[in-house]
C-alpha cells in the first residue's frame, strides 16, 4: 500500500533504548501536502520551521524527518539553531534541499536536542529505505503510548480504487486546537492542494480537534496530510467519497489516542445540543469533557450525572433549567429540567460500566450540535506524570 512513500526508521539508543524512536519518509515530487497546527503560543521549534515552510509554495522531492522522545520545545534560539544543524545534515546527506525537509519533535519539552546521536539516527533512517513500514513508522513516532496507532483503508470507484493510511501517536497533553499531537496520513490519489488543505481543516475539526485526554495542548501538535499523486482518477462523485473515508480514517486514529490515553479505561463521548450556534453547543461539550469530576466518575463507573450538570452549566453559554434533557447511553435521566419518572441508579450504573460511555445532553431548542470525546481520569495518569522525565 503507498509503496510510493518511502519509509526509513532507527534508534538513538538513548531515551527508548533500543525501540525505533527516528523516522524520515520520502514523499514524491508529484505530491500535494497540507499541514495542521498547534495554536499554542508556546510552539516547539519544529512547528515554528514548518509554520514558515508550508505558507511557501512547495514543489520537489519532500522528506519529513520525526524525531521521538524530545520536542525541542522552549529551548528557545539555540533549540531553533540545534534544528538546523539536523536539518543541514540530513540535506546533505540526501541532496534535497532543506526547505523541502519538514522536521517533527514530540516527547519531553525544555530539553535541547542531542545532535550527535539524533544526526547519526537520521543517517541511519536513510539507509534502511523500502526496508520499513507504516508500521515501523507508527512505532518510531510513540512517546508514553502503549499501542501504536495505524488506519488504512482500501476504497473503490467504480472499477477503480485509492488507499488511505494514517499513523498518529499521543496519550496525554491532548485537547489539540488543530489536530492531535502528531499524525501523518497519506493517499495516493491526485488533489490540488488547495482542496487538500480544505478537506484537512474541516476533518480535523470534527476528530482531532474534537477530542480531549487531559484539557492540556502541547507545543508540539502537528498533523500532515500527504495526497502523492500517482492515482487520477476522473468521477463527480471522488471528493466527496475521499472525505468520507478520509473522516473515517481520522476518527479512528483519534478514538485510538483516547482508548490509549495515559491510563484511559473508558472513551467518553459528549454530545450536546440546542444552543445558539455550533461553537457554542462544542464549547459546552468541551466543558463537560474536562472535567475532573466526570472523568473520575467515569473511571469509578459511577453515573454521576450531577457533575455533567455542573460542568454544562460552568460556561457563559446561558440555558434554562426547563430545558435540559439528559441521556445516559439510551437511557433518560432527565427531560425538560424533571428527574425521568423511569430513571433508575442502577440504570446508569450499567451504562457506565461499558467501555464507551454515551452522554447527550439537549439545552435548548435549536438545531444546533456539537460532539465531542474524551476519556476517563485514573490513578495511573497520575503516575506517569508524576514520573515523565525519570
Amino acid at each position: 500500500m503507498l509503496s510510493e512513500v518511502e519509509i526509513g526508521c532507527a534508534t538513538t539508543n538513548s531515551k527508548y533504548k533500543k525501540r525505533l524512536d527516528c523516522a524520515v519518509v520520502k514523499i514524491p515530487k508529484s505530491s500535494s501536502l497540507s499541514g495542521v497546527f498547534t495554536t499554542n503560543n508556546f510552539k516547539s521549534a519544529p512547528v515554528k520551521n514548518c509554520l514558515k515552510k508550508f505558507s511557501q509554495k512547495m514543489s520537489g522531492e519532500k522528506l519529513l524527518a520525526i524525531n521521538a522522545g524530545n520536542a525541542n520545545a522552549g529551548t528557545g534560539k539555540a533549540g531553533e539553531n540545534d534544528l538546523e544543524l539536523v536539518l543541514d545534515s540530513i540535506a546533505q546527506e540526501t541532496g534535497i534541499d532543506k526547505k523541502n525537509i519538514f522536521p517533527f519533535s514530540t516527547g519531553v519539552i525544555g530539553e535541547r536536542l542531542e545532535i550527535k546521536s539524533i544526526t547519526s539516527a537520521f543517517e541511519k533512517c536513510l539507509k534502511v529505505f523500502k526496508k520499513n513500514n507504516f508500521q515501523s513508522l507508527a512505532t518510531s513516532i510513540m512517546t508514553t503510548d502503549k499501542k501504536i496507532k495505524i488506519s488504512k483503508t482500501i476504497v473503490k470507484i467504480g472499477n477503480k480504487k485509492f488507499s488511505i493510511i494514517g499513523v498518529a501517536k499521543g496519550v496525554g497533553m491532548i485537547e489539540p486546537n488543530m489536530a492531535t499531537t502528531l499524525s501523518f496520513v497519506f493517499t495516493d490519489l491526485k488533489i490540488s492542494e488547495s482542496t487538500l488543505k480544505q478537506i484537512h481543516k474541516n476533518i480535523c475539526n470534527e476528530t482531532f480537534n474534537s477530542i480531549s485526554v487531559d484539557g492540556e495542548q502541547s507545543p508540539s501538535d502537528s498533523s500532515i496530510l500527504v495526497a502523492t499523486g500517482k492515482n487520477l482518477i476522473k468521477s463527480p462523485k471522488l471528493l466527496k467519497i475521499f472525505e468520507k473515508s478520509l473522516l473515517k480514517i481520522f476518527t479512528e486514529l483519534s478514538e485510538k489516542l483516547l482508548l490509549d490515553g495515559e491510563g484511559a479505561t473508558k472513551l467518553i463521548e459528549i454530545e450536546v445540543s440546542g444552543l445558539k450556534s455550533k461553537i457554542a453547543c462544542k464549547e459546552v461539550a468541551k466543558k463537560i469533557a474536562n472535567s475532573p469530576l466526570l472523568k473520575t466518575a467515569a473511571y469509578g463507573e459511577d453515573p454521576n450525572w450531577g457533575r455533567i450538570l455542573s460542568a454544562a452549566g460552568n460556561t457563559e453559554n446561558k440555558f434554562q433549567e426547563k430545558d435540559v434533557s439528559l441521556k445516559i447511553g439510551k437511557i433518560k435521566v432527565l427531560e425538560k429540567g424533571e428527574i425521568h419518572k423511569k430513571y433508575k441508579e442502577s440504570l446508569g450504573k450499567k451504562e457506565f460500566k461499558k467501555k464507551r460511555i454515551s452522554l447527550a445532553i439537549i439545552l435548548g431548542s435549536s438545531k444546533h450540535s456539537a460532539k465531542v470525546k474524551s476519556s476517563d481520569l485514573t490513578h495511573e495518569y497520575v503516575s506517569i506524570n508524576s514520573d515523565y522525565r525519570s
